[in-house]
């Protein structure tokens, strides 16, 4: 099998009627089943991204681990070796790709390829996670257009990003407190505990109530890869109508789960500081 596997023609005009260009960096969140492309290895949808973007273009995407020290039976992260958890296969091929670069994240690492790929990847072992310093918001300054691949905003992690951008007071507190606020890595043979930057992302189920907001402002670009929906949409433009939003509702992107604990949780401290 060919690790760089082959541009697909129907998929290069797909992205390109969808909006993609030559020259974008390009943030993807994807579902290869979604393709509903039997004939397709996801080796193929990356070549299909790179060629074309072209030499001048990036693609990033996640390859998160949650290597935090309380989950169980966690891999200690390594960036040349631990595969991402619930990221999708396309993120492990292009983690695997030729070429490719991954961040050192221990909890949210991103894999890039690219123009920019050095740029979005390089000292994050230290940085926060989906907020400031991170390879997302390198990616955002750098002009980034996200691209949705058959999954909605509830896998766009821009939007955590946007939680941060607007300074809501409830980023510090973790998705589950058991998870820590330190993570496991592997260096040299040996597993070590290193601590997280204090902004944690959190739950994410509520994020398509984004959907018709960003339509309405004409941030989405709509169109089909394959059998799969997809969305197009300017990282920049999006991140500051969200943050506009989370300013006059700040608890907008929380969902309504008597069970979700990072969401009751924030929204308890929004009310402690009487913003809702």
């Amino acid at each position: 099998m060919n690790a760089r596997g082959r541009a697909v023609p129907s998929l290069v005009r797909d992205l390109q009627r969808l909006g993609v260009r030559g020259g974008d960096l390009v943030i993807a969140h994807s579902s290869f089943k979604s393709l509903g492309l039997s004939d397709v290895a996801p080796a193929d949808v990356i070549r299909s991204f790179l060629d074309l973007l072209g030499p001048d273009g990036t693609l990033m995407m996640p390859t998160f681990t949650y290597s935090y020290v309380g989950v169980w039976n966690v891999q200690p992260y390594h960036p040349a070796t631990t595969p991402g958890i619930l990221n999708g296969i396309l993120t492990e091929t292009l983690r695997q790709y030729p070429g490719a670069l991954r961040s050192g994240h221990p909890t949210y690492s991103v894999a890039a390829i690219g123009r920019h790929a050095e740029a979005i990847t390089r000292d994050k072992e230290r940085a926060s996670a989906l907020g400031r310093g991170s390879s997302y918001e390198v990616a955002i300054k750098l002009g980034a257009r996200t691209v949705l691949l058959g999954v909605g905003n509830n896998s766009n992690s821009a939007l955590h990003y946007a939680e941060v951008a607007a300074d809501l007071p409830y980023n510090d507190i973790p998705f589950r407190e058991f998870w820590g606020r330190a993570a496991l890595v592997q260096r040299n043979g040996r597993t070590e505990q290193v601590p997280l930057v204090s902004e944690f992302p959190g739950c994410s189920s509520n994020f398509p109530v984004a959907d018709g907001y960003l339509r309405e402002l004409g941030i989405v670009q709509e169109g089909k890869l394959g059998a799969a929906d997809c969305k197009l949409m300017d990282a920049g433009a999006m991140v500051e109508a969200v943050v506009r939003r989370l300013k006059r509702e700040p608890a907008w992107l929380l969902c309504s789960g008597i069970t979700c604990e990072p969401c009751s949780r924030r929204k308890v401290r929004l009310r402690e500081r009487g913003l809702i």
